[in-house]
């Protein structure tokens, strides 16, 4: 590898503060958690950590946080290794192979891509240590060398002493020292130890100039190194080794523990265990533990000015210590896993974690992000899989075996009284560990009709009763869903999406699994509780598949079913077996379609695991298509799970397992009484890249721009929303001059909205 790293300009990103009117169209963000530190690096009272959620520089004595992820430059926001160079330039890798070089004075970021494009299969860096004028990166298919002088990549290193040609070994950690390279490797089995050779000229691609050691009799896998007290130490698995004339030497006293980091100085040695403690030995082998135990698993070492330890963990950030051990870190979600993401009537976003490993629910007002666990709220479990908005701006968790949690009007806090699962009088599958009692309450999405009734679906109840209704009056319903005099056994499984959806005359849609009935039925029951499906659509009827993944009715009262080889179109929801009834969506025929989402327009947002097509509100044409490819890796992750549109703001959220992005879009709710528009950037400078953004229009409302005089320059379509656009151009697609314009917004009707803008040409 000798090509050199491209490079990008960045302004570090502070505090993320969402508001609408400020943020111009096509802005991404990102929303990740930062708890679970991978590295940690110091440079002056700054700390820097590398997570899985991307990059965050913490200032000692501060609770400020700099973040960056995809949306500030971040190839790759799973980072696993960190070190800051001599000219203070930030170092982090990431289990892809991307690194990044970040200068913080200046906000250049370089991006080394070699090792990520790499034809290797893992291609992880496991550690970064800077010497010199070197970099050493440690990468799960060997050692390479960077010249930070020339920025270019010096020589990869695969083999290493005797171990037979062909072997794929992964280096943990590297250090130069006493004239030679010293790196830890593993095939993954037996073979492990440290791996060292000269630096005299000796061509080190020959497998022979390298000695390999193993650590003690037992040879316990090496995790990493460090220099201190002018010595060589190697923490492994196992215990602790320091390098003596004879060869490696286990120190007696750490002897069964696992050194998972160590940070060296010239008079004592930092070293943190996975049985969580920080450790200090000096010059003369002695000893001690510092502070009490760490509150959370250790993965990083270092030390302040002062010396005293700080540490990289999962779950907890950064971590100082005083007297007892305190936690930094940015706020965030509560998990990168974003199974499900809706949006309330306020705007405010909400998502859940899964089925399986959860981390409860997460809810951000634009500023902050709180997150809602068993151990911290009224959750009965973690596994909060579904989040949805229904009756009275009410938003629903659904959870994987504990039923739903309701936050009323969608509220900031949970109550027990607001959770329903059997003691309301659902009857879900067998829980073992309940005595084979159906106490296991899996619950689909919720839907609100238009006479308030509050629908979900229970998977598999014991008793056919699929589905639960909450009438207006706080009172239950569970009725089975019955068709041709059959009661269906199944209507959702985690695959699925969204299990139910609503149409225009309160009839209620359902996917069904059961493979008797495998397909989409409706009650055609106009929001009375009934539990007889009149329509069952199946790909006989024209849908692409049986296997749905997601049901949703958009603004013309069409049904949109996205399925594992395509769209299917319910273009007569109230006749939906007659011919030409059912469309499909040709372009992505065989395509996955994981979830579908109604924009205030009514162009669909689809989300795929190869990321996310934009249709036209009739489906005949793509608007737009966002890969991680094409948003140079703003769109955070391909696989999109879930999509949510924020009407008033016209914000898409796109959920995957890699975190949350966002995209602002012009697809916002127009305003429903007339008032001023906002024009912005104000002053507009032509000619320009964007065009001036026109917010606050009426619904399907037309534009005049105007000159001081009154005269005519530009009448213009909308989108239909509440946001337009000028680009400071006259009928004739001519710049028009300097001045103060009058932009005017216009429905059928007469009503109007106005505003002026000054335009400055160049």
């Amino acid at each position: 590898m000798n090509r050199r790293g491209c490079c990008l300009l960045l302004a570090l990103a502070g505090s993320v503060v969402f508001t609408a009117a400020s943020q111009s169209v096509g802005t991404w963000k990102n929303y990740t958690s930062m708890k679970d530190v991978q590295g940690i690096a110091r440079s002056g009272s700054s700390y820097w950590a590398a997570t899985n959620g991307g990059l965050f520089r913490w200032r000692e004595g501060s609770s400020e946080f700099q973040r960056l992820t995809n949306a500030e430059g971040l190839q790759s926001t799973a980072l696993t290794a960190i070190s800051v160079d001599p000219d203070g330039a930030v170092w982090s890798g990431s289990a892809t192979g991307f690194i990044h070089v970040l200068q913080p004075s200046t906000g250049l970021l370089r991006i080394i891509r070699d090792i990520a494009t790499a034809s290797e299969t893992n291609k992880q860096i496991n550690a970064i240590t800077v010497a010199g004028d070197t970099v050493l990166l440690c990468t799960d298919f060997g050692l390479s060398t960077f010249r930070r002088g020339k920025f270019e990549f010096g020589e990869t290193y695969t083999r290493f002493a005797s171990i037979p040609a062909g072997t794929r070994i992964s280096v943990r950690c590297a250090v130069i020292y006493g004239g030679r390279v010293w790196a830890g490797i593993s095939d993954g089995f037996s073979t492990r130890g440290v791996a060292s050779a000269a630096l005299d000229g000796r061509n080190l691609l020959v497998a022979e100039n390298w000695t390999l050691d193993p650590l003690g009799t037992d040879s316990p896998l090496v995790l990493c190194l460090a220099l201190a007290n002018g010595r060589l130490y190697a923490g492994s698995a196992n215990g602790l080794f320091d390098l003596e004339p004879g060869g490696w030497t286990e120190i007696p006293a750490f002897h069964g523990r696992a050194i998972v980091s160590m940070a060296g100085f010239a008079d004592h040695l930092l070293l943190a265990t996975r049985s969580f403690e920080v450790f200090s030995l000096d010059l003369s082998g002695g000893f001690r533990r510092i502070g009490p135990l760490l509150p959370f698993i250790p993965t990083s070492l270092t030390a302040n000015a002062g010396g005293a330890p700080v540490a990289g963990s999962l779950q907890g950030g950064i971590l100082t210590l005083d007297s007892a051990w305190t936690a930094h870190i940015p706020n965030g979600p509560n998990s990168n896993q974003f199974s499900s993401v809706t949006v309330d009537a306020n705007g405010v976003v909400w998502g859940a974690s899964g089925s399986s490993t959860g981390a409860g629910m997460y809810r951000f007002d634009g500023q902050t992000w709180t997150s809602f666990m068993k151990e911290t709220s009224a959750l009965p479990v973690n596994e909060v899989y579904r989040v949805s908005t229904a009756c009275n701006g009410s938003v629903w968790g659904s959870m994987w075996g504990r039923g739903v949690a309701e936050f009323p009007g969608g509220g900031t806090t949970l109550d027990s009284s607001h959770v329903y699962h059997y003691n309301v009088g659902m009857v879900g599958v067998a829980d073992n560990d309940l005595g084979g009692a159906p106490k296991y309450i899996v619950t689909s999405n919720v839907v609100c009709d238009g006479h308030s009734n509050t629908w979900f679906s229970i998977l598999g109840a014991l008793n056919k009763n699929l589905l639960a209704v909450r009438k207006p009056d706080n009172t239950w319903r569970f009725v089975p869903v019955i068709y041709n005099g059959t009661k269906i056994t199944n209507l959702v499984e985690s695959a699925v999406d969204r299990v139910l959806a609503v149409d225009g005359q309160d009839n209620l849609w359902a996917v069904v699994r059961d493979p008797a009935y495998a397909g989409v039925v409706c009650l055609q029951n106009q929001g009375v509780v009934d539990s007889t499906a009149r329509v069952l659509i199946t790909s006989a009827n024209g849908l692409p598949s049986d296997n749905v993944q997601t049901i949703v009715v958009d603004r013309d009262n069409a049904v949109w079913v996205g399925t594992d080889r395509g769209i299917g179109i319910i273009l007569d929801p109230a006749n939906p077996l007659r011919n030409g009834a059912i469309a499909a969506y040709k372009p992505l025929l065989g395509i996955t379609v994981n979830t579908i989402a109604v924009d205030p327009l009514n162009q669909k947002w689809v989300g795929t695991p190869e990321g996310v097509v934009v249709l036209t509100p009739d489906g005949t044409q793509q608007l737009a298509s966002y890969t991680v490819d094409n948003t140079n890796g703003q769109l955070i992750e391909d696989n999109i799970r879930s999509i949510a549109v924020a009407p008033k703001s016209g914000t898409v959220y796109f959920g995957t397992a890699s975190g949350l992005a966002s995209l602002t879009t012009s697809a916002a709710a127009p305003v429903e009484t007339p008032g001023g528009l906002r024009l912005y950037p104000n002053p507009y400078r032509i000619p320009a890249a964007s065009p001036l953004t026109i917010d606050g229009l009426l619904q399907d409302s037309q534009i005049k721009v105007l000159t001081a005089s009154g005269s005519l320059v530009r009448d213009l379509k909308t989108p239909g929303g509440r946001i337009g656009f000028w680009d400071g151009k006259d009928d004739h697609g001519a710049d028009v001059a300097s001045g103060i314009y009058f932009i005017v917004g216009y429905t059928e009707d007469g009503s109007i909205v106005k505003g002026k803008v000054a335009v400055l040409r160049k």
